[in-house]
């Protein structure tokens, strides 16, 4: 049963918790002593614990109200729909070794250099374009993905020619994103430039850090060539650039935070985003060689941030621990009813159990299988309709899925003391499919000494950084 408690900060401070009041209080130590039911304690704190507990504090807890999901909202998803992603081709001229789609991993369809049928996808982009409202204010992502997208530079052109005559009628505003590992950017910037494709471009640091992304070819390091196409892209198309281009690198045991860091940044002025190893649907054989190459992005950035680095106050946005505390003041905190404020009028606060994005809330994405994914991070097997002549979206059937697991896991929901915002998806759950039997554990389940330890983590960074609560107020709650 989720319950009042007290905790600490690495300063020592003193805070009372409140999941029902979603309250937060920095309290006299004198307070403890009631709460620990000292017989010498401070009457003035024995009648203050006592007005708390008479409106709602230290009593049981409501349980939470989990409610189904509902085949309406998976049809009003695939209307509003965010983002379309397309898996270009499995082929890539790279070898990354931690590759999620290579030989380490399970989970993903056989890799064969097979190509992603045109046809099928712009019969995809009719099929959403025609449940589209005409809406000015609409923002839709076309976006692609592989192996390396730009193996299938056609494709791309084609769909780029449908989605603009399409959106003659519509009127919205597409936008065009890619993930590329940068190495045949040169043979086609004038294209990607002139549709103002946003690109996240894959570099890992330096050369070094840089060295597990080869080429099939020869097996050299990769390294050379994406700098320098990235600084042609630099020089030559100098605001393309600075609008336009992102950096993702994944954390391993060849670089660090801080090398990633100092090195996209010194060099290109951007703040680069940074991945954990993939460490889900690993084969078993292969578990010793990722467990080696993994590096924790929390250790790596806690030893960047005690060298008090002159790009610190410039990347401390990107930290682990501001992100965490966003979540916090978003979900578990009082200001939640800021931006929340039609939830003031309702005594039941209902809502789904884990953090699973619902069915195409955010992307539908196409695999080079005919396959509908919910993203391309989950296991392909989930697969959620497929597409060939028509699309097939059995919206029935993924609703009933859906509440198949939502039944089971909500017992561990209703007990778990982050439910509001766990960062959870269900697909990444280890024996997922195992989810009705008694061997099922959710390995994310966020027991009293565990949401402690987070508090504690969450209030010592607010002590440190007291000016990020008003930043993250004003600039991610309010807005």
């Amino acid at each position: 049963m989720i319950q009042t408690f007290l905790y600490k900060s690495e300063n020592g401070n003193l805070y009372i918790y409140d999941n029902q009041q979603r309250l937060s209080l920095l309290i006299h130590p004198e307070f403890e002593k009631v709460y620990e039911k000292s017989t010498n304690a401070d009457p003035y704190y024995m009648k203050k614990y006592t007005y708390l507990r008479d409106n709602g504090f230290f009593v049981k807890s409501k349980l939470p109200d989990f409610m189904p999901l509902e085949e309406s909202m998976v049809k009003g998803n695939i209307i509003d729909t965010q983002q379309i992603v397309f898996e270009t081709t499995d082929s890539c001229n790279l070898n990354c070794t931690y590759c999620a789609l290579g030989k380490l991993y399970e989970g993903y369809d056989e890799k064969n250099g097979k190509k992603i049928n045109t046809h099928y996808a712009i019969n995809l982009i009719k099929y959403i374009f025609y449940l589209m409202p005409k809406n000015k204010n609409k923002k839709l992502f076309i976006s692609f993905y592989g192996g390396e997208a730009l193996l299938n530079i056609n494709f791309i052109r084609r769909i780029v020619e449908v989605t603009k005559k399409l959106n003659a009628e519509k009127g919205m505003e597409i936008m065009y994103s890619m993930t590329t590992n940068a190495t045949l950017i040169h043979k086609y910037i004038d294209f990607l430039v002139a549709n103002k494709f946003r690109l996240l471009i894959s570099l890992d640091g330096n050369e070094k850090n840089h060295s597990y992304r080869i080429f099939n070819r020869n097996n050299k390091n990769s390294f050379q060539k994406v700098i320098e196409n990235i600084d042609m892209i630099q020089r030559d198309y100098p605001e393309y650039f600075y609008n336009y281009v992102n950096f993702n690198a994944v954390l391993h045991n060849r670089n660090s935070v801080k090398e990633i860091i100092e090195f996209i940044y010194t060099r290109y002025n951007i703040i680069p985003k940074i991945a954990e190893l993939n460490m889900r649907d690993i084969k078993p054989d292969n578990k010793n060689i990722l467990e080696n190459m993994y590096h924790s992005k929390r250790i790596s950035e806690a030893e960047y941030q005690k060298e008090a680095s002159d790009l610190s106050s410039i990347t401390h946005g990107e930290l682990l621990s501001y992100k965490e505390l966003i979540d916090f003041l978003k979900y578990s905190s009082i200001n939640y009813y800021i931006s929340n404020i039609n939830s003031l009028l309702h005594t039941v606060e209902k809502q789904l159990p884990t953090s699973t994005c619902t069915p195409f809330s955010r992307k539908i994405f196409l695999t080079n299988r005919n396959k509908l994914l919910l993203c391309e991070k989950i296991n392909y097997k989930y697969s959620m309709g497929k597409v060939n002549e028509k699309v097939e979206i059995d919206i029935q059937k993924i609703t009933r899925q859906y509440n198949f697991y939502y039944d089971y896991l909500k017992k561990f929901c209703q007990t778990c003391y982050d439910y509001r915002f766990c960062g959870t998806c269900l697909f990444h759950l280890k024996n997922i499919d195992n989810v009705n039997t008694d061997e099922f554990v959710c390995e994310n389940f966020c027991d009293l000494t565990t949401f402690k330890k987070k508090m504690n983590r969450i209030f010592s960074f607010l002590e440190k950084y007291p000016n990020d609560f008003s930043e993250i107020l004003e600039n991610v709650i309010l807005a």
